[in-house]
């Protein structure tokens, strides 16, 4: 079983949990700004839902962005932080690389053969940092 999160929209975030035969179910959850609260016990709960063990997967996958700054590091966080402490392979995606969750599904499920355990995965942000100097 593959666990692929998706925080790259603006108002919601996706996880998706794909079947040894490529069949997928999809938890959409509205998020807008609450990612980071949201995420884990979101991700938990799906799982506990579909009676699939985390310690079941064989692999993760994350879209690494375009998308909202904190948005698209905490999605990519999680994902690392999952891959290295379940020693399971993670594979990168950006957003603008498909179309759709059937499309998103079956890249990921290729580039995961073969890959190494727990690969660092990189965020992939589409503006340069906006920092503001406080005025005083």
């Amino acid at each position: 079983m593959l666990l692929i999160i998706n925080t790259t929209t603006q108002d919601y975030l996706e996880i998706i949990l794909v079947g040894d035969r490529g069949e997928f179910k999809v938890k959409k959850i509205i998020g807008r700004y609450s990612q980071a609260e949201k995420l884990m016990p979101a991700i938990d709960k799906f799982l506990q839902a579909q009676k699939s063990p985390i310690n079941q997967l064989s692999g993760l996958g994350v879209v690494t962005g375009p998308g909202g700054f904190t948005a698209v590091r905490i999605g990519v966080a999680v994902a690392n932080a999952l891959a290295w402490s379940l020693n399971l392979p993670l594979v990168g995606i950006r957003a603008d690389e498909f179309s759709n969750n059937d499309d998103l599904v079956a890249k990921i499920s290729d580039r995961i053969n073969g890959l190494p355990r727990s690969k660092l995965v990189i965020p992939a942000y589409d503006l340069e940092p906006n920092i503001t100097m406080l005025n005083r």
